[in-house]
């Protein structure tokens, strides 16, 4: 048996392309990049429960195990500023070909201060809104997910 070895190049050529089209593929984003804003390429074994970003920085939230243990992290945003949130998914139905958030979305513990708004498709992404001065926190069934102060 004769076995052929591919040139570099065409490896090279045949990563390329392959990256190009998954990334081709991403929903959308606000990165500029064509992924989401919360996506990680590569393996890890962390699986945190959420993903927040505020004032465009991403940070985790919950243990590497899922979970929300502890206090829920505290920031500080002006009136006005966006918060996005994103529930990590599982797979679900028949095939597990389906993604479904691990949670719901969360609710603002005084919606007066920080309001709920669009929705991703999938219900894994939410974006809320600093309405006026005030706290709130961004609360799951699991768990409080970001504590929140709005200054004006």
């Amino acid at each position: 048996m004769r076995v052929s070895r591919l040139h570099p190049a065409a490896v090279v050529t045949l990563v390329v392309a392959a990256a190009g089209l998954l990334v081709g593929c991403g929903a959308g984003t606000g990165t500029g990049t064509g992924t989401p804003w919360w996506y990680h390429p590569g393996v890890t074994t962390c699986g945190p429960p959420a993903q927040v970003r505020v004032g465009g920085r991403a940070m985790f939230v919950g243990s590497c195990a899922g979970t929300l243990n502890g206090p829920a992290p505290k920031v500080t945003v002006h009136t006005g500023e966006e918060i996005d949130v994103h529930i990590t998914q599982e797979p679900a139905g028949p095939t597990g070909n389906q993604l479904v958030p691990i949670l719901p979305l969360p609710r603002s513990s005084r919606p007066s201060v920080v309001r709920p708004g669009a929705t991703s498709s999938d219900r894994a992404t939410g974006i809320y809104w600093a309405v006026r001065p005030g706290h709130s926190v961004l609360m799951s069934r699991a768990g409080p997910i970001l504590d929140v102060t709005v200054v004006p």
